[in-house]
């Protein structure tokens, strides 16, 4: 039976060395809120005004703003699709990948999850991270790497590929609908559901789809944990990252789970830092 108490001893080295990353790199967050504040307001701000762990970040939003005052909003824009590929090799995101794969491995043996289900599999990034380490540990686990978009899914046979020795099944899902016939009856329980800056991109109900083939989650996302939004928050409303409030979500996940809690609590309260990037929860 799994506990609080036994997951976080499972994953204490994880912690430390996450937490300690975010305590350094999230340190300049007030600095960063107060420029993005200014840049909404109209003002110019440079660069080298930018703590470094939010550089990327300012130049997505410059750009969102500047294809604003021309009315040509686009997300297919060079630019945009640039900042959203470097974002996604950030030394944060890479990171981020890494510590979400390694917690969903050690739970699910700890566990003996039989199915994985990635949620929201975008560019393949996460998931590539995922084969990586299931094919260097040899587990034996069934891996469902699902997503709305069908040309996103093709994309993955080249993974698929790579990996031949990884039991690898690709379907199309939009976690705003329930689960499909097909992805229920493929999975078999224990199965442990994880996923990577999707939520905040669909919506809150989505997660009582995710859990409800689930035992266990592992949901790395931007949940606004003080309730306080500030201008890059905003902004980014509009490229639709909504807010996941977690005043808002903490009743759905007491109703669909028997536990849950932020695996990077520490690093929100030394630093006051609005969010949390990681909920892992059980039934």
């Amino acid at each position: 039976m799994l506990t609080k108490d036994l997951i976080k001893e499972k994953l204490v080295d994880l912690e430390k060395e996450y937490v300690g990353f975010m305590m350094k790199h999230f340190a300049g967050w007030e600095l960063w809120a107060k420029a993005s504040q200014r840049m909404a307001d109209g003002e110019q701000v440079k660069e080298e005004e930018i703590p470094e762990g939010f550089v990327l970040e300012f130049k997505l939003i410059r750009a969102v703003l500047e294809m604003e005052a021309t009315g040509k909003f686009d997300w297919n824009n060079p630019l945009l699709r640039e900042l959203f590929e470097q974002l996604a090799q950030s030394t944060f995101y890479k990171l981020w990948g890494e510590i979400i794969t390694k917690i969903s491995l050690r739970l699910a043996d700890l566990a003996r999850v039989k199915t994985l289900v990635e949620v929201g599999a975008g560019r393949g990034n996460l998931t590539g991270i995922m084969l990586q380490q299931i094919a260097e540990n040899n587990m034996p686990v069934k891996l469902i790497v699902t997503d709305a978009s069908p040309v996103v899914l093709e994309n993955m046979g080249k993974l698929k590929d790579r990996y031949p020795q990884v039991n690898l099944e690709i379907l199309l899902w939009d976690i705003k609908d329930a689960p499909p016939k097909e992805l229920l009856e493929k999975v078999q329980p224990p199965c442990l559901s994880y996923e990577r800056a999707s939520i905040m991109y669909i919506n809150i109900p989505s997660i009582e789809n995710i859990t409800r083939i689930s035992d266990i989650v592992v949901f790395g996302d931007m949940f606004n944990y003080t309730g306080t939004l500030y201008a890059y928050d905003e902004i980014s409303k509009r490229i639709g990252a909504q807010p996941l409030f977690y005043s808002d979500i903490k009743p759905l996940l007491e109703t669909c789970l028997t536990d849950h809690f932020m695996f990077d609590l520490r690093a929100q309260e030394e630093l006051n830092f609005p969010n949390t990037t990681m909920l892992i929860g059980w039934k």
